[in-house]
């Protein structure tokens, strides 16, 4: 070995070693930096997408609720004015004569959020209930009707509201919801 020359036994190329490359350090720093601007970028972006995706989730959520909340006020609205027509057009026949009926159209969305829902009529605990399962919410608004309403279950859109009581029945007769 000879004195000078790196101790690398070899013959020295333009004042390098040609053993090896553990001692050329050119361009490395071009292409590390590099590859660690593209590993934090993509930190970075799924650290965002992450984030977003929660608050959008939440955002969803949120909005559905107030969806499913504004079609049960509708119908219950609809379904207190139907009780409402029913009261006094039962309060214009005398003595069980003549035939009471009562019919009030009802239009809420198909779908709210991109979904279908189902609206739920429960008598015993006089409330309305709307739900839909993707995502899963549920809204559940109570009503006062004095008129019996038959429980029921429908999907969202056009609905009808009946009530009927024929000539000769006596006492008040019942409402229900059907889809149109």
């Amino acid at each position: 070995m000879r004195e000078g020359d790196g101790g690398s036994g070899g013959r020295s190329i333009g004042g390098r070693s040609p053993v090896g490359f553990a001692g050329d350090d050119r361009a490395v720093s071009v292409t590390v930096g590099y590859v660690l601007t593209l590993a934090i970028g993509a930190i970075v972006l799924s650290g965002v997408v992450m984030g977003v995706g929660g608050v959008i989730d939440a955002q969803t959520q949120r909005t559905v609720e107030g969806d499913l909340s504004v079609a049960g006020q509708t119908v219950v609205a609809n379904l207190e004015s139907a009780d409402r027509l029913a009261r006094a057009a039962a309060a214009d026949r005398p003595e069980s004569e003549g035939n009471v009926t009562v019919s009030v159209e009802v239009d809420v969305p198909d779908r709210v959020a991109g979904t279908g829902y189902r609206i739920e009529i429960d008598d015993d605990a006089e409330a309305v209930v709307v739900r839909t399962d993707r995502p899963d919410a549920r809204v559940e608004i109570p009503y006062a009707a004095t008129r019996d309403v038959e429980s029921t279950t429908v999907t969202g859109g056009p609905l009808r509201i009946t009530y009927a009581v024929d000539d000769g029945e006596a006492g008040p007769g019942t409402l229900e919801v059907t889809e149109r």
